[in-house]
């Protein structure tokens, strides 16, 4: 699989992992070797697919902290449509409780699927 600049499930898959791992490491101190590994961009794509809820205790909104990055985003982005693609799939993914309450994906060893 080639991932490029465009692909709208990456920007997603990375907005849940490296952009919330990061904001997790500035606010709380938590170092990135400290924390657990992630889904594989492969297999959030197959979870994202197969429209099963993971975890229904995570199933929920999107949280304000994503939706706030990306209402900041449309303000500045030459290209919404996109930002509104990336959007809907971190919607589906927070429905499909793919999304920990620390507002990153859920580790690959939460997965119940």
């Amino acid at each position: 699989m080639r991932i490029t600049p465009d692909n709208t499930q990456f920007a997603a898959y990375s907005r849940l992992t490296v952009s919330a791992h990061l904001r997790n490491q500035l606010r709380d101190g938590t170092s990135m070797t400290e924390q657990q590994e992630d889904l594989s961009f492969s297999k959030f794509q197959e979870l994202l697919d197969e429209e099963k809820v993971v975890n229904q205790k995570n199933a929920r909104e999107m949280s304000n902290f994503h939706r706030s990055a990306l209402e900041t985003q449309m303000n500045y982005t030459d290209n919404p449509k996109r930002t509104q693609e990336v959007k809907g799939i971190m919607e589906k993914a927070f429905a499909l409780g793919l999304v920990d309450e620390d507002n990153t994906l859920i580790n690959k060893f939460d997965q119940k699927a």
